[in-house]
């Protein structure tokens, strides 16, 4: 089954809105996260593929679209707790092309505003003329992250 291209709407006009979103988001909001991937050679897996220490590549820094989720605080049985998230906005065709060649997946950290985030998930909700074909951004969801959890950086003593 082939796939039909949106009779009005040609790939000068998907180009022409790809370009003003990344200028939009490079060069005026300016909004940048540092994203560390799971490194798969460093880190060993048990019988059930899971593992109780995780091991980061190095990092880099992506361009994208940032919401802060006010902090929730939570109480239970052994005290409070304070439970925030942030919503973050790619721009595929800034992903995909050139040096990055990166797409967020669960279990990557980023690191943005002095704490550590865990993606969730990630979706792409938005389709330019509600075309498959015409991907155009990527969502990602993450929970903030316990520095006691991962090998990034040397806790304080």
């Amino acid at each position: 089954m082939s796939r039909t291209s949106p009779f009005f709407i040609p790939q000068k006009e998907i180009d022409t809105i790809d370009s003003m979103n990344e200028e939009l988001i490079d060069e005026i909001i300016g909004q940048s996260v540092d994203i560390y991937k799971v490194s798969i050679d460093n880190t060993d897996e048990n019988v059930y593929g899971e593992s109780t220490t995780k091991y980061y590549e190095v990092g880099f820094r992506v361009n994208c679209l940032i919401l802060f989720n006010e902090p929730e605080i939570i109480q239970d049985e052994f005290g409070a707790d304070e439970n925030s998230s942030i919503e973050m906005y790619f721009q595929r065709n800034n992903l995909s092309s050139g040096s990055l060649n990166f797409y967020p997946e669960m279990g990557d950290i980023v690191d943005w505003n002095e704490h550590y985030w865990e993606i969730n998930g990630t979706t792409e909700p938005q389709l330019i003329a509600g075309h498959p074909g015409y991907k155009h951004s990527i969502a990602a969801t993450a929970h903030r992250a316990r520095l006691s959890s991962l090998q990034i950086e040397e806790r304080p003593r």
